[in-house]
């Protein structure tokens, strides 16, 4: 299971979890069926500004609801510029080491996604 973060154009953040995490992206941007209202009515995703995987699924939801109910804007922002800045930093409770951070690049490159 993934957690991702997207940036939009206006500069605000959409936090998600999907299981493939491909196909999800291509929902968001309009290419296929099945986006968030939020990013393929109300804004445009710019690009995948976060990516955690959860291999066992345990963290997955928990992480991603934190995320969404706990960290400011200017937090988010922080935790996507920042590869080496920890949960509990931002009073999240769920062990780092338990969901691996992946590099972004290559998926935003292959969807020719804006990183600026």
């Amino acid at each position: 299971m993934f957690v991702y973060i997207l940036k939009c154009t206006d500069e605000s953040y959409y936090t998600g979890i999907a299981s493939d995490i491909e196909r999800r992206l291509k929902q968001h941007l309009g290419i296929i069926k099945g986006g968030a209202k939020f990013t393929t009515r109300l804004r445009k995703v710019k690009c995948l500004a976060a990516l955690w995987e959860d291999s066992s699924n345990e963290y997955a939801r928990k992480l991603e609801y934190r995320l969404k109910k706990k960290l400011s804007h200017s937090d988010k922002k922080m935790l996507c510029e920042s590869y080496d800045m920890q949960f509990s930093e931002f009073g999240i409770d769920i062990p780092q080491e338990k969901l691996l951070r992946l590099d972004v690049r290559k998926i935003n490159e292959a969807l020719k996604l804006d990183m600026s």
